[in-house]
């Protein structure tokens, strides 16, 4: 794995919750493109210190080098245990875009960060190539930062 950095956010924006909650979500939105031209664009709501909800990642395959691209998707938790949310594929091939809308995830000791991986597999079935490109620290967490 290349470890291409990180991007805090490409924007954050607040929002407010429902009328009358009195809540604040914070909404962010990554962008990101890997070394070798796929993109990926995530976007998702910080609740409170637990919770991320209304999530939806978008997967393009820019390259149309006829292998698929996937995202994949972990957290970590206020126990420092790191949990899968699992990858996310576009078969379609060159040009395409495939949408998940189902980036939610609870955790009762918290949420800390969520990260974002690009990967394409290598030719011939070999180990797939994958970029960390997003690490996203929840603001409700001030320890979220340390890391």
């Amino acid at each position: 794995m290349r470890r291409a950095g990180f991007v805090v956010a490409a924007a954050t924006a607040l929002t407010l919750g429902a009328a009358g909650t009195g809540r604040a979500d914070t909404t962010a939105t990554a962008e990101v493109t890997a070394s070798w031209g796929d993109r990926v664009r995530l976007q998702y709501s910080w609740t409170d210190r637990q919770t991320i909800t209304g999530g939806t990642l978008r997967v393009t395959d820019a390259t149309c080098d006829d292998r698929a691209v996937y995202a994949s998707l972990t957290v970590t938790t206020g126990a420092g245990r790191t949990v899968p949310l699992g990858d996310r594929h576009n078969t379609g091939g060159c040009g395409t875009t495939a949408e998940f809308p189902d980036v939610t995830v609870s955790d009762p000791s918290g949420v800390l960060r969520m990260t974002l991986r690009i990967c394409h597999p290598a030719p011939g079935g070999a180990t797939a190539t994958c970029e960390t490109r997003y690490i996203g620290a929840n603001p409700y967490r001030p320890d979220a930062l340390r890391f």
